[in-house]
């Protein structure tokens, strides 16, 4: 079946398809990485680091 632009919907769902399996790849890698930082204790260096950066933007630290 075609649409108005003469296009199948077939690649688009293939399309769709990969781009659903890149998005929940990239998500599980993304928790696997919060939870390494976890494991290996870098929580209290990740936030100080955060304070430290956001006392700078507003001019304290």
């Amino acid at each position: 079946m075609k649409n108005g632009a003469g296009l199948s919907k077939k690649p688009l769902k293939r399309q769709t398809d990969k781009v659903l399996f890149l998005q929940i790849l990239l998500i599980l890698a993304g928790i696997l990485a919060i939870a390494a930082g976890i494991w290996r204790d870098e929580v209290r260096t990740v936030f100080m680091k955060a304070t430290y950066i956001c006392l700078e933007c507003i001019g304290i630290g």
